[in-house]
Order: structure tokens, then sequence, then C-alpha cells
């Protein structure tokens, strides 16, 4: 009997041991990968400074780095990338993983954040299936690394994207999203007045028409159209040739140019009014710390001109069209009354899960071709708020005797807040605050979610957020190979 004992004593010794010695060896990889991402980011940050860069530079490092810590590059293209950690001995069956980070020109420093908390998390656990690490280019706003990446590459069971932010967030499905199209035929007559001027506005880079920050960016064609509508409700004689923009689809259109006919008594009032645009015009670029160019010159004059009916159908619209920031016709009245609880509205505001919005923008518009042509895109925080702002285009179309059309709801990236990966990480965060319902603003998951059908989320934090988010991915990674 005491041998028995003594024999037991020793089994339980020994498996105590082994206990100890895993739980040692996860510890000891959890600080191999905290000392990693602090090293990691003080190579990054060394190797480049600057508020602006260029993504070749970065994607000659990344090569260094995953040669020194045995990764596989699968893929080196012009403007991205992708790192492959093929799944550890025994866990060939786990579910994959893909990781995602940008390195955006305009926002370098802001990237190398998320670059380091990527391919941190992409070295893993001690044991995890397999997991990849696709890179892109963000140039100068446009998403050219998610637009080009093959779909092969999405080919996974879990999709994590890393985004920099200053604050801690999670999204587990992007936004509701339509667009509607205006048209009408457009009817011509000889020009009546004696002078022709080209309005032109020009952005540089590629803009989010849904931003919710304070960087949003002036449309070329709703300031041009502004401009028509203050002349002509002043009652001052001119007539519209044509009105068109340079436009990329998700993106606020770069360009817009009109050319009208004037009379010569509106000229200058014609003038005093563009110089008044310019004027605040500017004043946003200089907040935005960029360029543009706003002109107003005279040029030569065109053989037809829209009719006096066409041409005022048009400005009417711009006129009246809501673009912006809509919110329900019972919030915006509740806010007017003399005895509301100020308090009680100003939380409503800040509560993402009780506020129902939607923004619109012009995405593009043309009168090429006898055709007048104006698309506008929406997204909102749940289908009520998009049929609503449908309804509201349409009366306005209707108004201008406009034909309207309006596509489908659908959503950006589908929401999958009862999968096992938005659940995992919702968890983790341990706060209700820092997920959200949806996300209205534009990113690349746009773009992935486009190619692919994906099991994704948005996780994004800085770098002080670093080791904390280090840690769920790779506490996640282990989950996926203890199914």
């Amino acid at each position: 009997m005491k041998k028995f004992f003594v024999f037991l004593i020793a089994i339980m010794l020994v498996f105590s041991l082994l206990l100890t010695g895993c739980g040692s060896s996860e510890a000891d990889r959890e600080q191999e990968l905290k000392d990693s991402l602090e090293k990691t980011y003080e190579e990054l940050t060394a190797t480049f400074s600057g508020a602006t860069g260029e993504y070749d530079l970065v994607a000659q490092y990344i090569q260094s780095w995953a040669s020194k810590n045995g990764i596989v590059i699968a893929a080196n293209e012009e403007s991205y990338m992708v790192l492959e950690n093929p799944a550890t001995e025994g866990c060939e069956k786990a579910e994959s993983t893909t990781l995602q980070c940008t390195i955006d020109t305009k926002k370098f420093a802001n990237s190398l954040q998320s670059l380091a908390i990527s391919l941190t998390s992409l070295l893993g656990p001690l044991e995890h299936g397999d997991i990849s690490l696709i890179i892109t280019e963000t140039d100068n706003g446009e998403y050219t690394g998610a637009d080009s990446a093959d779909v092969e590459y999405l080919q996974n069971d879990n999709f994590i994207n890393i985004k920099q932010n200053d604050s801690i967030e999670l999204y587990t499905s992007g936004a509701y999203a339509s667009s509607a199209v205006m048209s009408a035929d457009i009817t011509t007559e000889e020009p009546y007045y004696p002078h022709a001027y080209t309005i032109t506005m020009k952005i540089s880079g590629h803009h989010d028409p849904f931003t919710l920050d304070d960087t949003d960016h002036p449309n070329p064609v709703e300031v041009i159209g502004n401009l028509l509508a203050n002349e002509k409700s002043s009652g001052q004689l001119f007539q519209l040739a044509s009105f068109n923009c340079e436009a990329k689809q998700g993106y606020i259109p770069t360009s817009a140019t009109a050319v009208v006919i004037i009379d010569t008594n509106d000229v200058s009032s014609f003038e005093k009014k563009f110089r008044s645009s310019y004027n605040n015009m500017k004043k946003k670029f200089e907040n935005l710390e960029e360029n543009f160019v706003y002109t107003f010159t005279e040029t030569a004059m065109p053989e037809e001109v829209m009719s006096s009916e066409t041409g005022n159908n048009i400005i009417s619209l711009m006129y009246t069209l809501k673009t912006g920031k809509y919110a329900p016709e019972e919030d915006e009245e509740a806010v007017e009354e003399e005895n509301v609880d100020e308090e009680a509205v100003e939380e409503a505001e800040n509560n993402k899960d009780i506020e129902s919005f939607a923004l619109a923008e012009i995405s593009n518009i043309s009168t090429n071709g006898g055709k007048f042509y104006l698309e506008t895109s929406f997204r909102g925080t749940d289908k009520e708020i998009i049929g609503k702002l449908s309804e509201l285009y349409s009366t306005t179309s209707s108004l201008c005797d406009i034909d309207y059309q309006h596509s489908g709801i659908s959503i950006t990236w589908p929401s999958k807040d009862n999968t096992e990966l938005a659940s995992f990480f919702i968890d983790a965060l341990g706060s209700k605050e820092a997920v959200m319902s949806g996300a209205i603003e534009s990113s690349e998951c746009n773009v992935f979610a486009s190619k692919a059908a994906l099991n994704m989320i948005s996780y994004q934090c800085n770098i002080h957020h670093g080791e904390a988010a280090l840690s769920n991915i790779c506490h996640y990674l282990t989950g996926l190979t203890e199914k």
C-alpha cells in the first residue's frame, strides 16, 4: 500500500511539473512577443520618420524582417504584400486566420503602429493554425493595395483588420448602404447672353465621403452647385451649358467643371459670389493643410446651352438636395422644442446604439450625350433611415421634374456579431463602449468584402494598447487549436 501511495505521489508531481512547464512556456512566449513588439516598433520609428512616407521603403524593411523571423513571403506586388506563417506541427487542421493592415502614405507614423502590432501577431503563439498577413498600400487616400489584392489570399476562416485609432474600437460589421440615380433628358437652345465662363474646382488625393471626423473635404460638385443655386436665387441671369466631374467609385469627386453663359449686367455679381465661395474654400483647405484649385475664367462661347427649363431643374435639384448628415425628422423637431431636456438629447446623440442617422454625398454628375445624370451614395445605421432618405430624394427629384431610381439596400461588409470571432473579441475588450454597431466610414474592409465573403472584424487601437491587442489576438489563435 505504501508503495502505491509513493507511486501515486510521483505521478502527481510529474503531472504538476508538466503543467507548470506548459504554463511557463506560454508565459515565456507571451513575453517574447511583447519584447518583439517593442523592438519592431522601435526599429520602424527609427528607420522611418515624418508624417508622410513611401510604401516601397517599408516593403523593403518588411522583407528583411520576414527573413530574420522565418516568415514566408507569399506575394510581393507593387502595392501589397502577403506574409505567411504556416501551422505548427499537429495544428494543420485548425482554422486559418488572415491579419491585415495598411501603410497609409499620408498617415505614415500612425501606420507604423498598426504594422508593428500586425507583424508581431503574425509570429503567433506556441501552437497555431495557418496565419497570414496582408500588408497594403493606401496611396494619398486611395486603397490601391486592397483594390489590387488577389482574391486567392482571402480564402480563410477568419479575417482581422488591424487599424490605427486613438481610441480602442471594435467593429463587427459595416453600414447599410445604397445609391440613387437622378436623370433627365436635356433640351438645348442657342446662347442668349454674351459672356461664357468656366467654373472649375479641383482637389488633391482621394477622400472618404462618409468620414465622421473633422477632416471631411468639400465636394467640388456640391461647391459649384451651391454657387449656381445662390446666383439663381438672387435673380441673376445666366444659362447653364454643361456640368461634369471626374470621380472614382467610393471617393469624393476630385474635380468638377461647369460652363455658364452670363448676362453683361450680372457678370460682376457672379464674380462677387465666386470670390465669397472661394474665400470659404480657402479657409477650409487651410485648416485641412491641403491645396486646391478653384477658378472662374472667361471661355469660348459654346454653340448651344441647356434650355431654361432643363437648366433651372438641375440647379433647383442642386439647391434642394440634402447631403451630409441626415437624421429622422422627429429627432430634429424635438431639439427645436422650447422645453426639451438638453441633457437627454446630448446623451442620445452620444449613444451610437440609439442614434439613427445617414450620411449622403453626390458621387457623380454628367451632362454629356444629351442626358443629365447625377448619382448619390448614402450609408446609414439601419434600413429604415436609408428608406426615409430615399423617399426624401424621390420627392425632391419629382419636384424638379427629374427621374429617380433607387438601388437596393446592402451592407458594406456583413454583420457577424454572433460568430466566435466577433464574440471572442467583444468579450476580450469587456467594454460596450468599445464595440461599434456598424462602420459608417469607408475602409479596406469594404473592398475586401466586395471580393469575398469574409468572417471579419476591424480591431482599431494605437501602440499604447499594442500589448493588449497582441495578447487578445494570440489567445484567439490559441483557442482555434483547441477545438
